[in-house]
């Protein structure tokens, strides 16, 4: 299939979910980007079992990405957050001597058009119960409608490294890979980058940074939210996230993201 946007033929592209990076590189912990991606889980449906070591609580997890904007505020993608009663949405760092930090959420907003069923609007805002510590970066924001002169970003998250389905993902390893943008405006609420090269976001990036750095600013431009992939193909021959990757355009989304962290920040 070509890499050229214009000669996919839309009926032959299905948009997934199941948004790693592909292709990518292993940040390691003292790099900048280990502090700009953050690991975001989502815990659900505990089974409490009892053994000789006490009780033990199980959960099923869902694997997201997200950036922080505030020391309590972290952006990340609608779809990510979950309605269940028993969820538990969190951001898992680990300290010096790798063990796990945990940051519970308090209180999310998801972007009512969103829950409305417009998938160009697939962001959430989450507060925190505390503050994350001060060695993780605050992502600066985009101003509205200037052109910033997109050309290609850097993709971050802890997803899927395969976007073939049969094959093991090893999520929950942060990575990043630089993608070209295929298609960008700042009055589009979503943009379009190319992942025919072999490198991409997939399952688990899901809510992970488009960054980008624009002279001394290092800033958040897009909010990882699904990919398309040849459903022509035998199943078997399926690879979710080869083909293109579909951000939210934070600079199109700007009023929602001010306003709204105003409200949670008032928490």
């Amino acid at each position: 299939m070509s890499a050229c946007q214009g000669q996919i033929s839309k009926d032959s592209l299905v948009n997934s979910n199941f948004d790693g990076i592909v292709g990518g590189n292993d940040v390691a912990v003292t790099e900048a980007t280990a502090k700009q991606a953050l690991n975001f889980r989502v815990l659900y449906d505990p089974q409490i079992t009892e053994d000789e070591r006490g009780t033990i609580t199980r959960y099923k997890v869902s694997q997201c990405t997200a950036s922080a904007i505030s020391p309590r505020l972290i952006l990340t993608a609608g779809h990510c957050i979950s309605k269940r009663e028993d969820a538990l949405h969190r951001i898992e760092l680990k300290n010096e001597d790798g063990e796990a930090i945990y940051y519970k959420a308090s209180k999310f907003l998801v972007h009512p058009e969103y829950e409305n069923g417009n998938k160009k609007y697939d962001l959430a805002l989450v507060l925190l119960e505390t503050a994350l510590p001060e060695n993780i970066e605050i992502m600066k924001l985009p101003a509205k409608d200037v052109d910033l002169g997109l050309n290609s970003i850097k993709a971050a998250g802890f997803g899927r490294m395969d976007g073939r389905p049969s094959f093991p993902g090893n999520v929950g390893i942060l990575r990043t890979a630089d993608l070209n943008i295929a298609k960008y405006s700042p009055t589009e609420p979503a943009f379009i980058v190319d992942q025919s090269q072999g490198k991409g976001f997939c399952q688990g990036d899901s809510g992970g940074p488009a960054i980008t750095t624009i002279g001394s600013d290092t800033m958040v431009v897009g909010v990882a939210s699904k990919t398309f992939f040849d459903d022509k193909l035998p199943k078997e021959e399926w690879n979710l996230c080869i083909m293109q990757g579909e951000y939210m355009n934070v600079q199109f989304h700007m009023d929602w993201i001010e306003a709204t962290a105003k409200i949670l920040s008032q928490e």
